[in-house]
């Protein structure tokens, strides 16, 4: 999100333009497309789920009346007839059981042929003696019927029919039978009718509004369908969905979302229940959809080429003076731009005139002067250090020719043969190497050649101590920056303090620099003499004393600052009678300095 963000931001004000004109267009398009939709949609399930619970409400009233028609017609022939004392006898001779047998038989085979629709008629008395009759031989109800029958549960509902579906699809009808006269239980009296019976009153329904409707009895157990009990009626069977407080559900089965309205009849007797596919509800939208889709595209073109067109008008101005900008970064030559408009763009080119003149004359004026001055300085230096590489301090040559002389009295042509050679190595060194910068490795082989001679003279009095980090080595810095910091050591460290001597060189990493160290443990300098020694500047002429070295090592410093910057350079920390350590900070660089560049030229 933070680089998407950022490329925005980034971004030409002409593209800014184009993708905000696009968007507002969007979005307003998108809003005003989408609750068209929506309103439509609801609409559309508002006025699909008024209308559903209308028709099985009216399924709910053709439902009691068929219902109460079997009823009725039972308990009318019930009454009508004697079978309400044939069941309250409890006859003992043969001849009586079966003539109350027979009269039973008569009763049901009446009952079962008075309307086409009934296919078994199923009557249990108090004792539990049951008789039966059907009219297919092949299907026998009767025994389904007696595995399907809660004799106890009929009882409990005092008269009330119990309505229920067999697995067969056969509708069963039970109820308890009480005598006229005494309201004494005498049985119970069974009928199973044909499906289609109140099939037909589901499959209208079912084929006006496209959805599957469910009857449910009053132990919540399905009774009739529209279809057969299988996806996503069983599914909401299954989940007791019918249960809802409010008579409505909403809710999602196999990737399709479904709506559900549910009606219970007086005293809970039925549940009528209709699902209806939400998808095939809004079909008729999808042109609604197109017309949506396209309407987008054509607004989100007219919305480009109008961006394009403002957007082009507007940052004209700015490209041409974002052009002139660029071309004054380079070569500080103005040409004056002339405002076409004095809108916000026209003003602030006026302003970029104004400062451009004013800056192409601080240019000339004052980055000329300090770039003369710099290079003047930088020669001044760059002539120092010839010089300074050029003479030798006379000091040291001096003692080394006296030095050379004495052994030669003393000890013979060995040592005097190895100072000889140590000397004319450095001065073919110093004399011979090439541009302003080489290699950490062959200045710490020059310093070590000089160490080398004040070691002979000086015999054990001196201690060399060489602490390298080799992986410097390779590391280019400016020729002859570490001889005036150890020709320093020498003097303070070894002939002005008697005693041993100890001298210390060496370098090390920190971060991207080195650090190169020249320590030794002689005199030492108060902090008045090191400012002085950093910054002469501010103490005028240096006295007589070591000027040779002053000179050397303030040309250290103020090179380095000058090559690498303010945050380079010497540090030295010193106290009187206990040494100094003088520090030198460059970057760790393993590519030729600007020296060298300015020298191959």
């Amino acid at each position: 999100m933070r680089k998407w963000s950022r490329v925005l931001a980034d971004a030409k004000l002409r593209t800014k333009f184009l993708l905000s004109f696009a968007v507002i267009i969007l979005i307003t398009v998108l809003m005003i497309s989408g609750i068209n939709y929506w309103v439509s949609v609801g609409a559309i399930k508002r006025n699909s789920a008024e209308f559903s619970h209308y028709l099985i409400g009216q399924i709910g009233i053709n439902l009691d009346k068929l219902t109460s028609d079997v009823e009725e017609m039972a308990f009318q022939q019930f009454r009508s007839s004697s079978l309400s004392e044939k069941l309250s006898e409890k006859p003992v001779k043969q001849a009586d059981v079966y003539v109350r047998d027979t009269f039973i038989n008569d009763f049901l085979s009446d009952l079962l042929f008075n309307e086409d629709y009934f296919l078994s008629v199923f009557i249990i008395d108090s004792s539990g003696k049951s008789y039966s009759i059907q009219r297919k031989a092949l299907v026998n109800y009767n025994r389904e019927l007696t595995e399907r029958l809660d004799l106890r549960q009929i009882q409990d509902m005092r008269g009330r029919a119990l309505w229920f579906r067999g697995d067969n699809d056969t509708l069963y009808m039970a109820r308890a039978l009480y005598d006229i006269a005494t309201n004494k239980y005498v049985g119970i009296i069974a009928i199973g009718l044909e499906s289609d019976y109140l099939g037909a009153i589901v499959t209208n329904v079912h084929n006006l509004m496209d959805g599957d409707v469910l009857i449910l009895n009053e132990d919540n157990r399905l009774f009739v369908s529209s279809e057969e009990r299988a996806g996503v009626g069983e599914y909401y069977l299954d989940e007791r969905l019918y249960m809802s407080d409010t008579g409505k559900s909403d809710f999602e089965y196999d990737g399709r979302r479904y709506i559900a309205s549910v009606l219970s009849t007086v005293y809970d007797k039925w549940k009528i229940v209709q699902i209806i596919d939400v998808g095939r509800l809004t079909r008729g939208t999808e042109s609604l959809k197109y017309w949506t889709i396209g309407t987008l595209l054509v607004s989100l073109l007219i919305a480009f080429l109008m961006a394009a067109f403002m957007s082009k008008s507007i940052t004209q101005s700015i490209r041409i003076l974002l052009q002139r900008m660029t071309h004054f970064s380079l070569d500080f030559q103005h040409q004056a731009i002339v405002p076409k408009s004095r809108d916000e763009v026209g003003l602030l080119t006026a302003k970029f005139n104004s400062m451009a003149e004013k800056i192409n004359d601080l240019f000339h004026s004052v980055y000329s002067e300090k770039m003369l001055k710099q290079k003047a300085e930088y020669r001044t230096l760059q002539f120092e250090y010839k010089a300074l590489q050029a003479q030798m301090n006379p000091h040291f040559l001096y003692n080394t020719l006296e030095a050379v002389y004495s052994m030669a009295k003393l000890k013979g042509e060995d040592e005097i043969g190895e100072m000889v050679y140590l000397l004319g190595t450095l001065l073919r060194e110093s004399i011979g190497r090439k541009g302003d910068t080489v290699t950490l490795g062959e200045e710490l082989g020059f310093i070590r050649g000089y160490l080398a001679i004040h070691k002979i003279i000086y015999g054990d009095r001196i201690e060399l101590v060489y602490e390298v980090d080799e992986t410097l080595t390779a590391c280019r810095v400016p020729k002859f920056i570490l001889q005036p910091l150890v020709e320093n050591a020498v003097v303070h460290g070894i002939e002005e303090k008697p005693g041993q001597a100890l001298i210390r060189v060496g370098c090390r990493r920190e971060g991207g620099d080195a650090v190169l160290e020249v320590s030794d443990n002689g005199v030492g300098m108060d902090a008045e003499t090191v400012d002085r020694l950093l910054a002469p500047e501010r103490y005028g002429t240096p006295d007589g004393t070591n000027k040779h070295t002053n000179v050397g090592i303030i040309s250290v410093h103020k090179r380095i600052r000058i090559l690498y910057g303010d945050g380079y350079g010497l540090t030295i920390a010193s106290a009187v009678g206990e040494g100094t350590t003088v520090r030198v900070r460059l970057p760790a660089n393993e590519e030729d300095g600007p020296g060298d560049e300015a020298q191959k030229s």
